[in-house]
């Protein structure tokens, strides 16, 4: 799997709400959330420690995202909105399979050799 594989399987996957935010800004915030992803964290979390730092995490993303961008109050809320949707799609995308894991791994050292 490819990052541009991953925005894709993410974009596929928000709702028609969030899409209105534009596949752009989607695609950014997914390369953000992969750059940073807490491998190491998750490694060691079941299903419910994994929801948790999937909170916290959302809240990480969402800032380092926003400080590129301006935004008015009403696209601040669509924009949380999104960041945490593509958040939880990925976190369930990471529980769902050993290889998807592997997978992510991978993902993170090419999106952090970007940066």
């Amino acid at each position: 799997m490819t990052l541009p594989d991953l925005e894709s399987h993410v974009w596929d996957r928000l709702p028609t709400v969030q899409r209105m935010a534009g596949r752009r800004l989607a695609n950014r915030i997914v390369r953000r959330a992969v750059s940073g992803w807490p491998v190491p964290v998750l490694e060691q979390c079941d299903e419910g420690e994994t929801a948790v730092v999937a909170k916290y995490y959302t809240r990480t993303v969402e800032r380092s995202v926003r400080a590129d961008m301006q935004m008015g109050f009403l696209t601040l809320l669509i924009f949380s909105a999104l960041v945490q949707e593509i958040v939880k799609i990925l976190v369930r995308w990471w529980m769902e399979t050993g290889e998807n894991r592997s997978h992510m791994r991978l993902l993170v050292r090419e999106a952090r050799a970007n940066d």
